[in-house]
């Protein structure tokens, strides 16, 4: 069926709905003065209608890393659009404030899906040499949402209630179902992983405890914020052990073990902190110290949006063609400085200045953002993609609750204090801005010295391409450098963890057409290698070396019985069953030295150890491998 799918389609309902999910965090934040009104709450129950809707967004993130396994992409892609929609329509009838937020949650559950969902799609559809431009599409759409949230509901309140914006926000919703039913298809080929109860569970006490906790510790409630605090980190921390000890994990963590991955998610975080918490910051900053309306505080931001919309794909593009390095940097630094002097605005400046200050630094998040998770993503096996997904979203979630919540508290805070020392209103509110903004500047030095770190990760990974390429070329040339097996390796790993089961390990095999797979550890070192034989001895129950395919053939005809073999693979871990003593083979190794091990050791295959520390899995090389090297070193395949 994901022959008939076209990516360009796939792209669009992907970009449409992150949109949406994006769009609907911010879209209620002028409206909360009018629904303090008409429902009769105070500013500190309204602020439930934003918090309740980030709580939810980030626990279903994770989840929709499970259910991307588990259910087809079509239908959890429809899925995630309904519960918009249904929310939606929820709130523009909400009687009372309990509807309300029972509305917001609902809308969360299919928004938290939707960013990630639309992320793996993209990656799945997008060519290789594209890679950068497809999700600097999904990256501006990030970007652009929040921004333009604000905007789009000042121009509806200006005409209508507040009811307006979820029906507007429905219809749109609706539109975007129907590209979905009608343009996606099943992309993902889906393994159907067994849920582990207590991990959702800690998951979802540990986002919830972190980012309830740091909403509120800047609203007087410091006690409640600290416990919140400290059960989250509790229980984000019980989680992690876990997932590392369970044989089917919730959330695969060995992203973490790439260092390229946690630079560009640690980039990611820090470009949207800075967006997430400006989108707040400015329009508080000019109505409470410039006397600006929501609707000229809106537009004040538009210019900014549109350089966003304009260079994400731009940034994309040049990615593409000349890679990460130079520029996150680039554009960590125009965040950090143009930050830095929105800072120095006072209480004076005018909507020109903020537009020239600010559109800059959005220009920096463009070039950061889509490069930086782009570059984080493609650097994994594409076996990790989803749950190098699962991770980025997560951190949206995060780094959007943090940045608002910490910076617009530290407004709060200075406000408070330089009006109880008698200073006006205005002043108290440009000087808690003024504060807020040097902050952010240190959060953006230290993105500043991530993107650098990054740009010598990528400087060593070319510098090791280049030196390989030029070994090859002055073997080709007829120089006298002794054939490598660098030259005849696969660098496509197909592997599993330690934390995998059998079942995982056969489905690897069988989707790539391989017969051994090597077992490794949060390292990538290898500790174990599983063949087909090692997956057929469990299946018959048999520990027969040479248990015969008729043995399997027999089993495979009772049907259901074969089934359920199959099925129990799931409940036996892949360390149970595999080969302990694992021969490897150095990257750096001669054709004539691969052979002698082959041959000595007995064995059809060996994983080719290299990277950082000489001991990482950085390649297989079979008989098949070597012996099609060698015919086609002497006799070209066509000719």
């Amino acid at each position: 069926m994901t022959s008939t799918i076209k990516p360009g389609r796939v792209l669009f309902v992907a970009g449409y709905a992150t949109f949406l999910a994006t769009f609907n965090e911010t879209f209620l934040n002028v409206a909360l003065n009018p629904i303090m009104k008409d429902l009769s709450v105070n500013a500190g129950i309204v602020q439930w209608v934003t918090t309740a809707y980030m709580l939810a967004a980030a626990v279903m993130v994770p989840v929709a890393g499970f259910l991307y396994k588990k259910i087809r992409t079509s239908r959890l892609m429809a899925l995630s659009l309904i519960l918009l929609v249904v929310g939606s329509v929820i709130g523009g009838f909400a009687p009372n404030f309990a509807v309300l937020v029972v509305a917001r949650v609902v809308q969360a559950l299919g928004t938290g899906m939707i960013v990630p969902i639309g992320m793996n799609l993209t990656l799945a559809v997008a060519p290789k040499n594209k890679i950068g431009v497809y999700m600097g599409i999904i990256g501006a759409m990030t970007t652009l949402g929040p921004a333009f949230g604000p905007i789009v509901a000042g121009a509806l309140l200006a005409h209508g209630t507040w009811h307006v914006l979820f029906f507007a926000l429905g219809v749109l919703a609706a539109i975007c179902l129907v590209c979905s039913m009608l343009w996606i298809g099943d992309i993902a080929q889906l393994t159907h992983p067994h849920m582990d109860a207590l991990s959702v569970a800690l998951a979802a006490i540990g986002l919830i405890g972190l980012l309830y906790g740091v909403s509120t510790v800047f609203s007087g409630q410091t006690v409640a914020a600290v416990v919140a605090l400290i059960i989250g980190l509790v229980a984000l921390t019980v989680f992690v052990m876990r997932q590392r000890r369970i044989p089917e994990p919730f959330l695969n963590l060995e992203p973490f073990g790439n260092r390229a991955f946690v630079l560009g998610v640690l980039l990611v975080i820090a470009a949207l902190m800075t967006v997430f918490s400006m989108n707040i910051l400015l329009p508080l900053f000019m109505e409470s110290a410039l006397g600006f309306s929501p609707l000229q505080a809106a537009l004040t931001l538009l210019p900014a949006c549109i350089v966003s919309c304009v260079l994400s794909p731009v940034a994309g593009k040049v990615f593409d063609r000349f890679g990460v390095g130079w520029l996150v940097s680039v554009g960590m630094a125009v965040i950090a400085c143009f930050v830095l002097a929105l800072s120095f605005t006072g209480g004076s400046t005018t909507s020109a200045r903020i537009v020239l200050l600010y559109a800059p630094a959005i220009a920096g998040c463009a070039c950061v953002m889509g490069p930086a998770q782009s570059y984080a993503l493609s650097s994994l096996d594409r076996r990790l993609y989803p749950h190098g997904v699962t991770i980025v979203s997560t951190t949206f979630q995060i780094a959007g609750c943090v940045g608002s919540s910490v910076f617009v508290g530290i407004l709060s805070a200075v406000s408070v204090a330089r009006e109880a020392s008698g200073q006006s209103a205005a002043a108290g509110a440009a000087a808690g801005f003024d504060v807020a903004c040097r902050v952010a500047f240190v959060v953006d030095v230290l993105g500043f010295l991530a993107a650098l770190a990054l740009a010598r990760v990528e400087a060593k990974s070319r510098a090791a391409a280049c030196a390989h390429a030029d070994a090859s070329a002055a073997y080709e040339s007829g120089h006298d450098a002794e054939p490598s097996l660098a030259d005849a390796m696969k660098r496509d790993v197909y592997a599993v963890t330690a934390a995998d089961s059998a079942y995982d390990a056969l489905v690897v095999m069988v989707r790539n057409g391989t017969t051994g797979i090597p077992v490794l550890d949060e390292h990538h070192h290898a500790v174990g290698f599983v063949t087909d034989g090692d997956i057929m001895r469990t299946l018959v129950g048999d520990t027969n070396d040479k248990v015969s395919m008729s043995y399997v053939y027999a089993l495979w005809v009772q049907g259901d019985k074969f089934a359920q073999r199959v099925a129990d693979l799931r409940q036996v871990n892949v360390m149970e069953i595999c080969t302990h003593r694992v021969v490897t083979v150095a990257a750096n190794a001669t054709i004539d030295r691969v052979c002698e091990m082959l041959a000595g050791n007995r064995v059809k295959k060996l994983p080719v150890t290299g990277g950082s520390d000489g001991k990482q899995v950085v390649g297989v090389i079979s008989r098949s491998d070597l012996m099609r090297y060698m015919v086609t070193s002497v006799a070209p395949v066509g000719e």
